[in-house]
């Protein structure tokens, strides 16, 4: 871990040279870049985030982006971006997730040169290279500096790292956008995400941590770790009520527990390896 860190670090403070501009999304893995990127930076503007603000990202997300940045003393763009404007976000393809990280960090592109800044970095770990993850070919595609992965920081080794640098959202739980709860092929809506995000908020203002909903049009398939099974069906009433007055016609809870890439399951291993770098 030592090492690690000394390389994360070495690795940050030479691309603060030419300037960079980091993909901040409020979670634990840019968190973790904009504390060290702050701490190294010879001049204040050496560092800058930008938050995309898409209707797959939550006002949750959008907060904690905003509170870290004000935080760590870092210049915050949030940038409105529209994501229905490409079928294969809309059409949710099994390519989807290329699409999306293209069309969102071309904003961030478009910001670094408009700066004259030298990178665009992002939080990208070595487990996020374990599992289907089609837009890591997207970051590569134009050019993206992913630190945490070059330093060789798992997921667990980031939270580690945040946590001996006290940062506040070192156990936050892992929040990929909302896209992620739809089968593939399910055609995507504004009104399908905002409700979404509502459930997820009902479930968390219930007291869970760990979880997912997944939506699968008039059924609501909940994910959570098989401890908290029996706390939840202790309030199931409370959530039935809320989910149907969203439109679900039917709530259940899946037995296998939560996992992430649940979503992914129902993909051929050719179709994995195809988005594998």
């Amino acid at each position: 871990m030592e090492n690690s860190s000394k390389k994360l670090y070495d690795i940050i403070e030479n691309l603060l040279k030419e300037k960079v501009v980091l993909a901040f999304s409020g979670g634990v893995d840019s968190a973790l870049l904009l504390k060290i990127a702050s701490s190294l930076r010879k001049d204040e503007n050496d560092v800058v985030a930008m938050f995309f603000k898409a209707p797959s990202s939550t006002e949750e997300d959008l907060v904690n982006a905003k509170n870290l940045a004000e935080e760590m003393g870092v210049k915050l763009f949030i940038k409105d971006v529209d994501i229905f404007v490409d079928d294969h976000i809309v059409n949710n393809s099994k390519d989807r997730c290329y699409h999306c990280k293209s069309h969102l960090f071309k904003q961030a592109i478009k910001l670094k040169d408009d700066l004259g800044y030298g990178y665009v970095i992002d939080g990208t770990n070595t487990d996020d290279h374990k599992v289907y993850r089609p837009g890591l070919m997207a970051l590569r595609d134009l050019g993206v500096v992913s630190p945490l992965n070059i330093a060789g920081f798992s997921k667990q080794m980031v939270r580690d790292l945040a946590d001996e640098l006290n940062i506040s959202v070192a156990k936050r739980p892992s929040a990929p956008c909302l896209l992620t709860r739809f089968p593939y092929g399910t055609k995507i809506t504004p009104a399908k995400l905002d409700r979404l995000e509502k459930a997820e908020a009902f479930i968390r203002d219930l007291g869970f941590i760990k979880f997912r909903v997944r939506d699968h049009s008039n059924i609501a398939r909940i994910e959570l770790t098989p401890e908290d099974f029996m706390a939840f069906i202790e309030k199931k009433d409370q959530v039935i009520k809320e989910f149907k007055s969203l439109g679900f016609s039917y709530v259940t809870l899946d037995l296998e527990g939560f996992r992430s890439g649940s979503m992914d399951e129902g993909l051929s291993e050719e179709e994995k390896k195809k988005w594998v770098l």
